[in-house]
This record gives C-alpha cells, structure tokens and sequence, in this order.
C-alpha cells in the first residue's frame, strides 16, 4: 500500500472515530452519549485532509507530555477501554496505515496502558468476564441437573 492510500485510510478511520466512541456507549459527567466534536478535538478539524490529520497526530506525540493523554482519555478509556481512543489509530498494528506509525507505536501503547483510567477498565471488563463465566456455569448446572433428573424441566 503506497503513503496515499495509507493517509487515506488513516483519514476514513479519524472521521469514523465519534461514531465509534458514541457506539461504545461512553457518556459524558451528566450522562449522556459523548460525542467528540470537532471544535473541541483538533485530530477532528481536517476531516478532507489526510496529511494535515497525519501531520497533527505526529506533532502532538512530538510533546514530552503526550504520554499524559488527552483530555478525553480518563473518559473514553474507563468506559470504552483503550481501543476507543483516536491514538489507538496510532497504536494498532494491524491498521493497513500501521507503517506510518512504525515508530511511534510502542509509545503510544504504553502510555494508553500507563494511564490511570487504563486500570479502571480492565478491572469492569475481568469483573465482566468473572460475571459472564459465572453465570455460563450456573445455567450448564441447572441444565446438568434436568438431565440427570435431580430437576424437573420447568412446565410452560
């Protein structure tokens, strides 16, 4: 894939990004769908332009403090987790603009990681898990015992 196509991809993915962080169901502090905007997100101002788009995510991880986050990431990860973010455009290595990131990306994997809300996330999703498995037990249980017949099958 040449650097064009690249950009492009890259660019369709960024415009595609609000619709994705509104579908993971992240809400905002009054509880309402969060939408990101582009009047408050840069990455979002260059919607037909993908070198511009391009040009910014490389500029903001050229900051010393990029490793912080953004101020959306407290929200979008702990809700969403790490892959809601705009930088994990960034960090995803099977993206096919992946190359362009080629150096950046442990970087910003790490940091997504390292962030606060990052902990807060996963532990909802292993509790998640733990309830999900938790239940898939007790329904083959009760299912267990209507065969074996030490329970009767409901009556309709």
């Amino acid at each position: 894939m040449i650097k064009d196509e690249m950009l492009k991809a890259l660019q369709a993915d960024v415009n595609a990004w609000p619709k994705r962080v509104k579908a993971a169901g992240v809400t905002n502090a009054g509880g309402a769908a969060y939408t990101p905007q582009a009047r408050n997100l840069e990455i979002l101002r260059t919607p037909d332009d993908p070198e511009a788009t391009y040009a910014y995510m490389l500029r903001a991880w050229e900051s010393p403090d990029a490793d912080q986050g953004s101020a959306s990431w407290e929200r979008i990860i702990s809700q969403a987790g790490p892959r809601a973010t705009w930088e994990w455009l960034m960090a995803d290595p099977e993206a096919p603009y992946a190359p362009l990131f080629d150096d950046l990306r442990e970087r910003v994997r790490t940091a997504l990681e390292a962030h606060p809300s990052y902990a807060a996330w996963h532990a909802a999703t292993a509790q998640k898990a733990a309830e999900q498995a938790e239940d898939t037990a007790r329904i083959q249980r009760v299912m267990d015992e209507m065969r074996s017949g030490k329970r009767r099958r409901p009556t309709i």
